[in-house]
């Protein structure tokens, strides 16, 4: 686990875009394969799910870029910045006082928001394994902030915390 993270901030150190874009299409495949019905190992799954976890974990740190262009994809297309903004790409125009009033689901997801948004929605939290399940619930918690940004995933990630036999309604 360490060595990946390693090797994972290494090369987004030299180039972030591979790192970005190697990610996001290896997770979302599979997360898509599985949602469609796709059998999935049970290794797969879950380094499916902990891609979604460690991309977050490595974009927190800011490493020092020369190029402009650097600086432009890491903050656009990787990182997105802190709290809302790591999971939407939000404009700056929305002030610290006005963001308990926008609605983020109008502006499109960063890379991180849609790994986390197919995650959720993939239903991988039913996976047959138990360290698929546990991968995603520590996932999930880790990045509370994405369900402000697409609230309609907050139920499906209660239904999976809670089982199938518990069912409720929520007005």
């Amino acid at each position: 686990e360490q060595e990946l993270r390693t090797f994972m901030d290494s090369t987004l150190m030299i180039d972030p875009g591979l790192v970005t874009e190697s990610v996001r299409s290896l997770a979302l495949t599979t997360l898509t394969a599985y949602q469609n019905g796709v059998s999935l190992k049970w290794n797969d799954a879950e380094l499916a799910v902990y891609l979604v976890y460690v991309f977050g974990e490595i974009n927190k740190s800011k490493p020092t870029y020369s190029s402009r262009v650097q600086v432009r994809c890491l903050l656009t297309c990787v990182a997105g910045g802190k709290g809302r903004a790591a999971f939407c790409q939000a404009p700056p125009t929305v002030t610290k006082d006005k963001r308990k009033e926008t609605d983020y689901s109008e502006y499109p997801l960063t890379s991180h928001g849609e790994m986390l948004y197919a995650l959720v929605q993939s239903g991988i939290s039913s996976y047959p394994h138990k360290t698929v399940c546990m991968q995603f619930f520590e996932t999930v918690a880790r990045y509370g902030d994405f369900f402000k940004v697409r609230k309609e995933c907050i139920m499906p990630t209660l239904h999976a915390m809670l089982g199938p036999k518990l069912v409720f309604s929520y007005s």
